[in-house]
């Protein structure tokens, strides 16, 4: 009995020691963990030159602050809490090592056994990669990107209102719109400042803990509270993401024998879709063709490289990069999906097609992004293509997600993707340049040809907002037979008499909008409703596309008249 009474206590007495060799081999992996994030961002990152390790390391202990105060720790003494918050703004925590060797003792002092030092190490990790202020860069788990690669794939898009987000002091700035989206049907542009969604202020938050408010499915609606330079006030815009299809590529026939091709993001599949629309249009009889990459955020670069090859011959030069990582020395071997980066790469053209010499136009616009970017430039550079439209969004930079391998291990999770961490840092790693050599980073590509689209005043969006919010230009709409709806989204003379009972409606609406301010807004309605390809292209009022049509008409040798 009293050597079982021996044993029973032994075994007591050796439990805190266990427990306290548990808690010290997790803060060590924790630290492994953020010193791997540390090391990437001060030597991987593509502007490594303006990140100081000392302004990371005061940035991970904001994190681990943070963390303090968070609702994923409220079960945690709140005497501990506040030793972490204390520790996190002491100025002789001057390294990673010294933070989490900080918060280790203070754990023992409080006898927590059980601390997620991972989930609070998160904090600090993501905390890092926002003090870079780079907008392109994250913190990603498995499924995150797991997810990401499924959209590079073309799946899982149904979700999206198609806008892109980058944090700005009064909420959230659009830095792009994609075309044939919720928000593009909605008429977002480039440059708004959403500052709520649903009522929910966005200011002060980061985009990670916003994206979910914007992921909506088919039918359900968000409200966006919307700043736009020039207007008076803030606009409650409702974005309801209706049934759509969702497509890479979009192409029709247009008068003259000129095919019309309309790219809305750069997926693995684009190069081989956009190779098969133009064998199509040519079946067609298509002489010449117009490119258009206005409202593309860009994407994949292996996507812009095999377009690019479709209309580029030779062996010529379609783009080059740098970078400051080595992919090849972080991955023990090669992944799909996830690029295999080098120092420096070059890309060139080397598949023969039959669009090698037809005369094209291709229309951008200022939210034509980085892989748009990069096609349009070389297609220039090249003398392959005359660029029509409005200066592009100036993304000359990529990312790579680099595998965070000391974030294996069950404390860290069960990864989504087989023989990977469960953390990715998706960091903008590499710089891409045109054949002249030129980088578009923050300068963007100027059109040969610049055709500015005229914006909406302030006074007449007043006016239109009333007519939306009120719904009675989408029912009027609504009530045209089919036939109606589909000649009015091609044409409608710019006549009111077009609409069948317009005179009566106008009078109801007792609006400061003129007639054809009315009527402006109604084919808006029609053409959202007839959809395809009647709505594709606005032959009526897309003075890009009518700029780019006169230009191939005089390549060929007739005036756009003649059809």
């Amino acid at each position: 009995m009293r050597r079982l009474l021996s044993a029973v206590l032994a075994l007591a007495l050796a439990l805190p020691a266990i427990a306290g060799g548990d808690l010290a081999k997790k803060f060590d992996k924790a630290e492994a963990y953020l010193s791997e994030v540390e090391n990437h961002l001060a030597k991987s990152y593509i502007e490594r030159e303006r990140v100081a390790e000392a302004a990371l390391v005061e940035a991970c202990k904001a994190g681990f602050a943070k963390a303090a105060g968070d609702e994923t720790f409220k079960k945690l003494k709140v005497s501990f809490r506040k030793e972490v918050l204390a520790i996190s703004q002491d100025e002789k925590v001057d390294s990673i090592a010294k933070l989490l060797g900080r918060i280790e003792r203070a754990a023992e002092k409080a006898e927590i056994s059980d601390l997620d030092i991972v989930a609070m190490s998160d904090f600090g990790a993501s905390s890092m990669v926002q003090s870079i202020q780079d907008p392109f860069s994250n913190l990603l788990k498995s499924e995150d990107l797991q997810k990401l690669m499924k959209q590079m794939q073309g799946e899982g898009r149904t979700d999206s209102i198609g806008v892109g987000l980058e944090p700005d002091k009064e909420g959230m700035k659009v830095s792009f719109v994609m075309y044939g989206y919720a928000a593009y049907d909605a008429g977002l542009r480039i440059g708004d400042v959403l500052t709520e969604v649903d009522g929910e202020p966005l200011a002060g938050k980061i985009l990670k803990e916003v994206q979910p408010r914007f992921a909506t499915k088919e039918g359900e609606s968000i409200v966006l509270t919307v700043k736009r330079e020039g207007w008076k006030k803030a606009y409650d815009i409702t974005v309801t993401n209706s049934a759509r299809k969702i497509k890479d590529v979009w192409s029709t026939m247009l008068p003259g024998g000129i095919g019309y091709i309309r790219l809305t993001i750069f997926d693995l599949a684009l190069g081989t879709n956009t190779l098969k629309a133009c064998e199509e249009l040519k079946k067609e009889g298509m002489k010449a063709l117009i490119l258009d990459l206005r409202n593309n955020p860009g994407g994949a670069l292996p996507a812009a490289i095999h377009v690019a090859d479709t209309f580029i011959s030779g062996q010529k030069l379609i783009t080059y990069t740098e970078s400051n990582l080595d992919m090849s020395k972080v991955m023990p071997f090669p992944v799909p999906g996830i690029a295999d980066q080098k120092p420096e790469m070059e890309y060139r053209a080397k598949r023969k097609s039959d669009f090698e010499k037809m005369p094209m136009v291709c229309l951008v616009n200022e939210s034509s992004a980085s892989a748009s970017e990069m096609l349009s430039g070389a297609l220039q550079d090249l003398g392959r293509a005359v660029l029509v439209g409005e200066k592009t969004y100036g993304k000359g930079i990529g990312q790579t997600a680099i595998p965070l391998w000391k974030s294996q291990g069950a404390d860290f999770g069960k990864s989504a993707i087989p023989m990977l961490p469960n953390r990715f840092l998706y960091l903008t790693v590499m710089r891409y340049f045109l054949p002249s050599g030129r980088t578009i980073h923050h300068h963007g590509v100027e059109p040969d040809v610049r055709v500015k689209v005229s914006l909406m005043g302030a006074e007449t969006w007043d006016g239109v907002y009333a007519l939306r919010r009120s719904g009675k230009a989408r029912k009027f709409a609504a009530g045209l037979e089919k036939d109606a709806i589909a000649d009015l989204a091609v044409y409608d003379g710019f006549d009111v008499k077009s609409y069948p009972g317009f005179e009566g409606f106008y009078k109801s609406l007792k609006t400061k909008l003129s007639k054809d301010e009315v009527r402006e807004e109604l084919r808006r309605e029609v053409r959202l409703r007839a959809g395809g390809n009647a709505a594709l292209v606005d032959l009526q009022t897309d003075t890009q596309l009518q700029r780019g049509l006169t230009i191939l008409a005089e390549k060929l040798g007739f005036s756009p008249e003649d059809n």
